[in-house]
This record gives C-alpha cells, sequence and structure tokens, in this order.
C-alpha cells in the first residue's frame, strides 16, 4: 500500500509543478530522483548494484539518469531529432506552407460554412500525419485555414476550435510518441500506423466530426443569442505575418511526404529485402529535397545556408522532446521502484479481467495526467514504459495498449486550457484558451471515449 501512495504522491506532484509552470522535463526528472531515494530509504535496498554501482548512493542515482541519457540520445533520440531537423528545413524553405495550401484549395468553393469547418479539420488530421507537431500544425492551419473558415461564415471561437483538434491523435509515424512505441514493443514504425492506428483513429474522427459539426453550430448560436460573441466575430482576419516560412512552388508540397514513403515502400508491409531505418530515410530526403531546392531555387549559397536549419531544429527538438522522454524515463523509474504499480497489477490479476482492468486504469490517468499537464507527450513518456511489464504480468497486448494511450492523450491534450497549441491558438486569434477548450471539451470526449472502447475490443 506504502508503494500505490508513494505513485499517487508523486503523479500528484508532477502535475502540480507543471500546471504552476514549472519546466517540465525538469520537475519529472526531480519528483523521479526524489521517488528514487524515498524508496530507497524506505526499504533499505542499494539503488545500484554490480557494474552499475559507484560506492556512493548519490551517484548511484545520477547514474541512472546518465545510463538513459546515453541510451536514448543515440537511438531513440537520434531517430526523433533527425525527423525533427528535416521539418524545421521543411518549414524554412516553404515546403509545410506549400502542402498546405495545395490541401486546402479544394474547399474554397465549398458554400457551406460549417462544411468547410470540418472538413478543414480533418485536412488537418491528414496534415497531422506528416508534421507531426501540434503547435508547428496549429500555426500553419491558423494562418491559411482559419481565415478561409472565417470568410465562409464560421465564428472565430468553431474555428479555433477545428484548429487545436488537429493534431488530437498525434497519428503520425513519424511522431515521437510512436518511436517510443516501436521502442518498447519491436513493431515496426509503419505497421504500428497501418495496423493499429489506423484501426482505430478513422472511426473516432468519424464520430468527432459529426459531434464537431452540431457542437459548434449549437455554441455559435447560443452565444449570439446571449451576446457573449457578435457579429465581429465570424470577420474573416489576415494572420500572414505569423508564417515566417518562404512562398515555395507547388512542387515542394511533396517533400515533406517523401519520408513517409520511404519508410512504407521498405517495411515489412512491401518490400522488407531491403532494410531503411528513419535517419537513412530522413537523410535521403533531406539530399534529395537539397538537389531539387538548389535547382529550382538557382542560388546554391542560399541553399546551402537553408541546410543549417536542419541541424538547429535537431538541437530544439533535443530539448523540448528528447530531453523530456529521457526525464520522463526518470520518473517512471521511480514509480516502478516504489512497488506501486506492481502493487494495483497483482491486484487487478485475481479480478476476472485483470488486464482490462489495468488498462482502463492506466488509461485514465494518462488521460488525467495530459489535462493538468497540458502535454500529451509528457504523460505518454512517463507511464508508457510500463506496459510492456504490465502486459507480461496480467496478459493483453501491449501495442493495442500503447495506441490507445498514445491516441487518447492527444485528445485531452486539445480540451486542456493549458495545452501549447491551445495556448498558440488563442494568442494568434486573442480569444480565451477557455473558450476554445469550452467548444473542444465534446468532441474531443467522444474521441476519448471511442479509443478507449475500441483499444480495450483488441487488448
Amino acid at each position: 500500500m506504502t508503494g500505490v501512495i508513494i505513485v499517487l504522491l508523486s503523479t500528484i506532484a508532477v502535475c502540480f509543478l507543471i500546471v504552476k509552470k514549472f519546466y517540465p522535463a525538469w520537475s519529472l526528472f526531480i519528483i523521479g530522483l526524489l521517488t528514487i531515494v524515498t524508496v530507497a530509504i524506505i526499504t533499505g535496498d542499494p539503488i545500484a548494484t554490480g557494474k552499475k554501482a559507484t560506492g556512493l548512493a548519490a551517484f548511484d542515482v545520477l547514474g541512472i539518469f546518465g545510463n538513459l541519457l546515453k541510451s536514448r540520445a543515440g537511438g531513440i533520440g537520434m531517430n526523433i531529432m533527425m525527423i525533427g531537423g528535416f521539418g524545421y528545413y521543411m518549414s524554412k524553405i516553404g515546403a509545410t506552407s506549400a502542402l498546405v495550401h495545395l490541401c486546402t484549395k479544394p474547399i474554397s468553393c465549398i458554400n457551406s460554412p460549417y462544411v468547410i469547418m470540418v472538413l478543414g479539420y480533418v485536412i488537418g488530421v491528414c496534415l497531422n500525419v506528416v508534421l507531426g507537431s501540434a503547435v508547428g500544425l496549429a500555426i500553419l492551419m491558423m494562418v491559411t485555414v482559419y481565415p478561409l473558415m472565417l470568410s465562409a461564415g464560421v465564428g472565430r471561437q468553431s474555428a479555433c476550435a477545428s484548429v487545436a483538434m488537429t493534431g488530437a491523435f498525434g497519428l503520425s509515424p513519424l511522431g515521437a510518441n510512436n518511436m517510443v512505441a516501436t521502442k518498447l514493443t519491436g513493431i515496426h514504425v509503419m505497421n504500428i500506423f497501418v495496423d493499429y492506428q489506423l484501426v482505430i483513429a478513422p472511426v473516432a474522427l468519424f464520430l468527432i466530426c459529426i459531434v464537431h459539426y452540431f457542437t459548434q453550430q449549437y455554441f455559435d448560436k447560443k452565444d449570439l443569442a446571449s451576446g457573449r460573441i457578435t457579429q465581429e466575430d465570424f470577420v474573416s482576419q489576415d494572420l500572414s505575418d505569423a508564417d515566417k516560412s518562404e512562398k515555395a512552388p507547388a512542387l515542394y508540397a511533396i517533400f515533406p511526404l517523401i519520408p513517409l514513403v520511404l519508410l512504407f515502400i521498405f517495411s515489412p508491409m512491401i518490400y522488407s529485402q531491403i532494410k531503411l531505418d528513419i535517419i537513412n530515410a530522413v537523410l535521403a530526403s533531406l539530399i534529395l529535397s537539397f538537389v531539387v531546392d538548389c535547382v529550382m531555387r538557382r542560388d546554391i549559397k542560399q541553399s546551402f545556408a537553408h541546410i543549417k536549419s536542419f541541424f538547429e531544429g535537431m538541437g530544439k527538438i533535443f530539448t523540448s522532446t528528447v530531453v523530456l522522454i529521457i526525464c520522463a524515463e526518470m520518473f517512471a523509474t521511480g514509480l516502478t521502484r516504489s512497488g506501486g504499480i506492481a502493487t494495483l497489477i497483482n491486484g487487478a490479476s485475481h479480478l476476472g479481467s485483470g488486464y482490462l482492468i489495468v488498462y482502463t486504469v492506466m488509461f485514465l490517468i494518462v488521460g488525467l495526467s495530459t489535462f493538468v499537464m497540458g502535454s500529451g507527450n509528457a504523460a505518454f513518456f512517463s507511464f508508457a514504459p510500463m506496459i510492456p511489464g504490465i502486459c507480461q504480468t496480467v496478459g493483453g497486448n501491449a501495442q493495442w495498449m500503447l495506441t490507445g494511450m498514445q491516441l487518447s492523450s492527444g485528445c485531452i491534450r486539445s480540451m486542456s486550457p493549458i495545452a501549447g497549441c491551445v495556448i498558440a491558438i488563442a494568442g494568434l486569434a486573442n480569444v480565451s484558451p477557455f473558450d476554445i477548450v469550452r467548444r473542444t471539451a465534446l468532441p474531443m470526449l467522444t474521441g476519448f471515449i471511442t479509443i478507449y472502447v475500441m483499444s480495450s475490443m483488441f487488448v
């Protein structure tokens, strides 16, 4: 029982720090470190044994983090940094903007405002497969699709809600969550995307679209009648100044798709004789994009200068995502050592459907943590490493559990007023984050419940 209390207190402490806007990665590290020390004091067990022991307990604690840093930075961390760097390069040369403009062009001829709103949301979800970053996607959507929605007659709050939900699923083979899932289960990233995520996400997306359509109509009508919003909220805004990328030829829209195409072709699903990892796929895509950019731009020096954004992006992704993964694993190590997770697992194993009960508990913990942290990644990274061990004890399919937790955490993030994407959208549109999440709550809860029900069927 002591272990369960430690798990609860540690989780509450992390959530409290992040809500108070403490740096999330260091919050996870500090609470993880304190948890490990507390458990060692209570149990009297050594923190490290064998070759990992340094002879001093303080160094043994730091050694846990050091070993995680060495193993993750060169493995999964490098994959994530390469993908992130490529994304920054695509943004720098205008390829991501070209892709967004190409995808949104067909909906400009539709007359129904709320149909445009829903289609804009669907386009955003599809773009998330390529772009990965929820905040980056939100900003691109705000300078392209958002003005289109307003010009069609959609209110600011409804349009902002559509944009805030686009990154909800985290539905991308190149996303950091998928990288973590691949590391934990050994399943190829494209198999996770096709065989797991695409089984659940389309059903959830369909139901979300229906609820989104009627929810925004209801709130627009209600808020207009009450005076909460006025006709000025339906006036189109020009946010083009927020888009700092270059204007690029339409051909550049192909560039962000190249890594996905390569990984799909050279995967167990298509052609497994040639093994292509993520690093080589990104490098091949980078070089091909660079060569075409040199030809199109006719300024080789400028093309060389733009490559710098790739390496700068890798550094930014290290500080924002890779460090978060490592610190979250430090936190997870503390929770595991407390014995609280094992106690919950053993208790559930004596019940009829132990694996389902444990999954439900973990599902709700990740959802609640995501809401109070405002980050789906922080919550997922903290608890995902425990899932394979849980499945070995109580049964169930680890990848289905991870898929459900990943997709659902993204939905809850779009309901959190402190989520980065929500705050960014609110700032650009000059609306309250609470007005946005008020309108995303029902559609996202619909997605959350749908994902739980469907993933539970396969677990």
